[in-house]
């Protein structure tokens, strides 16, 4: 009863998993992986940056009204009398302001910034690249330990089937009883043998959980495309130097290079732009209101101290704000004469930076250039590797069935028949590897040359 239970259980968790294809597992991970989310928001992030140094081409412009209220003894800001009351004033006042020249520093800043943009995207686009291959061989791995398991419970089929035969012989008295010890000892080896192929198999699986950033870390399984090699591959027509060039014009990891020497370099001219005069032309207004301002109306003199009879008159806020009114236009330059050396010392450390851009853009070419030879290498080699492991699995299985008619025929121990099938399981595994070793590394090449990754 429990066993059913644990069948039907483990029948109904299988039928919940969702099988993935290597195209949902590459688009899934580009969507959710955090390298890829971090670099996009940093491309953002320059973007912006670079829209920003544009729109500063424009003028500012600000509004900045004022108002107080004063207790006690204060200033009369339109007169500027004393006055011993409480008392509020409102004093609006705009500016507006306009670069001429600054050293074409910031036509080299927006310079700058589109080529730090360029260099984040093509960062962007880089960190897809590597999250593609890395989805590729987690997903071939995953592929090739389930070969394994299928080929590892073959021969625990084969296993059983030699001790069933074993079983019968001793029956009917024609094999010693011992001899079963062996038989067993090897079904209990294959059976081991697909633990571990399985447990091999799950942790692979767990890998590609991680690199999609699953949330549910038991819910998921790969769709085995048919993977029909053919021909191996052939390297007649195809050489590294040529991958190599067509790399090095279109991935991403150069461009990014690229874009940030030709920043580096626009930083050396804005750090000289910095020693140059600047020019720029300010518009200032301003008005104000005094609630206690009041007009002097002369009624009359008299001959005596203080001579002038007047009477004051509240003036509106219609007529403080005509007569307060003021505008000011000025030209405004700025020559730098000496600033603690601040101006040199930059101009000196863009043009180090400078410098570790190119040595950074000769690194990012000898990688790319070693990463190519290197895949060309290794596709070569897999291609000879995996023709020679087909070869000998085919000998061997020929090997094995000779030697099982010799047994079956008496003329040979079950220790034989056992050594021979070893070596099969052996070649048959190898062919595996083999097989999709030269598949990953075809596909590393097709990357290389632009060429989209799949199974099909």
């Amino acid at each position: 009863m429990l066993i059913a239970f644990t069948a039907a259980f483990s029948s109904q968790a299988q039928s919940q998993k969702k099988a993935w294809t290597l195209e949902e597992c590459i688009r899934d991970a580009i969507d959710s992986n955090i390298a890829v989310q971090q670099a996009d928001i940093n491309r953002k992030m320059l973007s912006n940056t670079y829209v920003q140094s544009k729109i500063n081409l424009l003028p500012t412009l600000s509004v900045t009204p004022s108002y107080g209220f004063n207790f006690g003894y204060s200033i009369n800001p339109v007169n500027y009398t004393f006055i011993k009351q409480n008392s509020q004033t409102f004093l609006p006042t705009g500016q507006a302001n306009l670069n001429i020249f600054m050293g074409l520093t910031q036509l080299n800043l927006i310079k700058k910034d589109k080529y730090d943009f360029q260099a984040a995207n093509s960062d962007y686009l880089n960190t897809i690249n590597n999250t593609v291959l890395n989805v590729t061989n987690l997903f071939l791995q995953i592929v090739l330990n389930k070969e394994l398991v299928k080929a590892a419970q073959k021969q625990v089929n084969i296993s059983q089937s030699q001790l069933d035969v074993a079983k019968s012989k001793i029956r009917a008295g024609t094999m010693a009883e011992s001899a079963i010890y062996d038989f067993e000892a090897q079904l209990a080896r294959d059976q081991a043998t697909v633990i571990s192929q399985q447990n091999s198999n799950d942790l692979s699986i767990l890998a590609l959980q991680i690199a999609l950033q699953l949330p549910d870390m038991a819910s998921i399984d790969v769709i085995v495309p048919e993977i029909n090699i053919g021909e191996v591959m052939s390297f007649d027509h195809l050489n590294a130097h040529d991958i190599y060039q067509y790399a090095l014009l279109n991935q991403p990891s150069i461009k990014s290079a690229q874009a940030r020497v030709l920043s580096a370099l626009y930083s050396i001219k804005i750090a000289k732009g910095n020693l140059s005069p600047t020019f720029s032309i300010s518009y200032n207004t301003r008005d104000d209101y005094f609630n206690k301002a009041s007009t002097t109306n002369i009624t009359g003199f008299t001959s005596t101290p203080p001579y002038i009879q007047s009477t004051e008159t509240p003036t509106s806020a219609k007529d403080q704000f005509n007569q307060n009114f003021a505008n000011n236009i000025s030209i405004n330059m700025n020559l730098p004469l000496f600033t603690g050396w601040q101006r040199m010392t930059a101009i000196a450390n863009a043009k180090l930076q400078y410098k570790i851009q190119q040595l950074n853009i000769q690194a990012a070419d000898n990688t790319l250039q070693q990463n190519v030879y290197q895949a060309y290498a290794n596709a070569k080699g897999y291609a000879q590797a995996y023709s020679a492991n087909l070869k000998a699995l085919e000998s061997q299985q020929k090997a094995f069935e000779v030697a099982q008619k010799r047994y079956d025929a008496g003329l040979a121990a079950a220790y034989e028949l056992e050594q021979t099938r070893d070596a099969l399981a052996r070649s048959e595994s190898n062919a595996i590897q083999a097989k999709y070793n030269y598949i990953f590394s075809v596909k590393v090449l097709d990357f290389y040359q632009g060429k989209p990754i799949t199974l099909n």
